[in-house]
């Protein structure tokens, strides 16, 4: 794991006490799962199992939290430990898998807006590979803006644009630079269960610079949400992946891997 992604993962830990009792203590607030420009603090687990195009797969359990640091900001982690099933490919068979940290910023936003522009927010996100195999491939920073808009009662849309740049898992060679755009489509039916949501997510990176330059990986997601209790959420996301998979990735070598479809179920509990 990068020192960086490390330092801030102990700085959330030593923090994140005080900050769960701060939102603890505030006035009873509904949960909105389903906006992911709404500042909350979380935490949770769940086990995710990925199919790979070679006939292999993977287990693991991720866990994942977030901090509210303000009414503006919040930092968002997470990192697994998983078993790969399969031995065509070199490499651990266990360990940990891919990390994640990402600040937000929230600009002014009118939640109130039902249909038209709402507001926007800003963020950087770090990807940083694992140690197991078909998610050791590289480490990947994207810097961008979320605008956000309301289409009526019940759909929002949001507009994530980023500056893409890849890193092999040492940070030792830049594999280059591009550009990525994720159109998120989210649903809240209102009526099929407590807290029900569906998101459809897309998203698309096209490099334009270094060993990737002309290669494209996409992907597409849909999460399916409901409430347990009012401050604990379940969630199922199913993804299938087109194209090349940066998360398996290496410079100069196809690793054999190539992420084809998985499912991640999450439970989480907020404060």
């Amino acid at each position: 794991m990068a020192p960086t992604l490390l330092t801030l993962l102990l700085f959330f830990s030593a923090s994140s006490t005080s900050l769960f009792a701060k939102e603890a203590a505030a006035p009873n607030k509904k949960i909105d799962a389903s906006d992911p420009t709404k500042i909350y603090t979380y935490i949770g687990v769940g086990p995710k199992y990925v199919d790979y195009t070679n006939g292999e797969s993977m287990v693991e359990l991720r866990a994942a939290g977030n901090i509210g640091l303000s009414k503006s900001d919040m930092v968002f982690f997470n990192i697994g430990y998983g078993k790969h099933s399969g031995n065509k490919v070199s490499g651990s068979n266990s360990g940990l898998t891919n990390a994640r940290a990402r600040w937000f910023h929230l600009f002014d936003m009118d939640y109130s807006v039902t249909s038209g522009y709402r507001g926007w927010a800003t963020q950087a996100d770090l990807q940083v590979a694992g140690a197991l195999k078909g998610t050791d491939g590289q480490n990947v920073l994207s810097v961008g803006g979320l605008p956000a808009f309301g289409i009526n009662k019940k759909w929002s849309l949001f507009l994530p644009a980023n500056l893409v740049s890849a890193w092999d898992k040492n940070f030792k060679y830049h594999n280059g630079m591009g550009v990525n755009i994720s159109p998120l489509l989210a649903y809240v039916p209102g009526n099929w269960w407590e807290g029900a949501s569906v998101q459809f997510w897309p998203s698309y990176t096209r490099f334009v610079s270094g060993a990737l330059s002309g290669e494209g990986s996409g992907n597409l997601d849909v999460t399916v949400m409901g409430k347990i209790t009012p401050r604990m959420t379940w969630s199922l996301l199913v993804q299938q992946n087109y194209n090349k998979d940066l998360r398996t990735f290496r410079r100069d070598k196809d690793s054999g891997l190539k992420n084809d479809w998985n499912a991640f179920l999450n439970f989480t509990t907020y404060f």
